[in-house]
């Protein structure tokens, strides 16, 4: 049994065997002179590119990817190109943005906070405030009733008024404002002020002002005491004016 390939009753070594060569693979597929993927690639990491958007970025930023393949049948290796671009910073509120048409529009400023403001008295600071309500104004309805005309009223300006504005302060040794409210007492009402109610920011830079003529203070009250209370001694001060200006 020596011309035998093995023992296992197999072909005999005379025989024809398949001489496949120089093909992609063994299978029988394409020949080696047809276009084929190579295996190895080369990935090539593009620079970050930064631009800026339309709209605003708000927040963290995000980043975004592109990836793009091109195939080489001619033999070479396979190349991707890999493109990162990240987005700009936040704007801070109050600053201007380019939109795509290449105009500069501002921003819509962010709200402060309620809780920064003085009163001013013919120009002058007086008192630090906890509170201060009654910056409103209103104007009543008139309304008339037209016979034959029953789908509508008709509804008229009235008379208008604005609301005294109610102040209420932690009590210190400063009588400024104790004092004003004894000359109206005294029926000296020749001493009608000026005064505006100042909003501030954080840091103490001025947002608007809220300015009243003609003020005069028609009520006080002062603080309730507590023994068993840890609260801050509080004063209240109620003034009427003839208007208010927002500047």
């Amino acid at each position: 049994m020596a011309d035998w390939v093995g023992r296992g009753g197999g072909r005999k070594a005379g025989q024809p065997s398949n001489g496949f060569s120089g093909g992609a693979g063994m299978g029988g597929g394409r020949s080696s002179d047809q276009p084929s993927l190579q295996a190895n690639s080369n990935v090539e990491l593009a620079e970050r590119s930064y631009s800026l958007k339309g709209s605003t970025s708000i927040g963290l930023s995000a980043r975004s990817y592109s990836i793009k393949a091109a195939v080489d049948y001619g033999g070479s290796s396979t190349k991707y190109s890999l493109k990162q671009s990240k987005s700009t910073a936040p704007q801070r509120a109050g600053s201007s943005n380019k939109s795509a048409s290449g105009e500069m529009s501002p921003r819509v400023a962010d709200p402060e906070g309620n809780f920064i403001f003085t009163l001013e008295i013919d120009g002058i600071e007086v008192a630090q405030f906890k509170e201060c309500s009654g910056l409103k104004s209103s104007t009543q309805v008139f309304e008339i009733e037209e016979g034959g005309m029953n789908h509508r009223v008709h509804k008229l300006p009235a008379q208008s008024r604005w609301d005294n504005i109610t102040l209420r302060y932690g009590v210190t040794s400063d009588t400024t404002l104790l004092k004003w409210r004894s000359e109206v007492i005294q029926d000296e009402f020749s001493l009608r002020r000026n005064g505006s109610v100042v909003m501030k920011t954080l840091q103490l830079e001025e947002v608007r002002r809220y300015n009243f003529v003609q003020a005069w203070p028609v009520a006080w009250e002062g603080p309730s005491f507590d023994a068993n209370a840890a609260d801050l001694a509080v004063e209240m001060v109620e003034i009427a004016h003839h208007g208010i200006s927002i500047t």
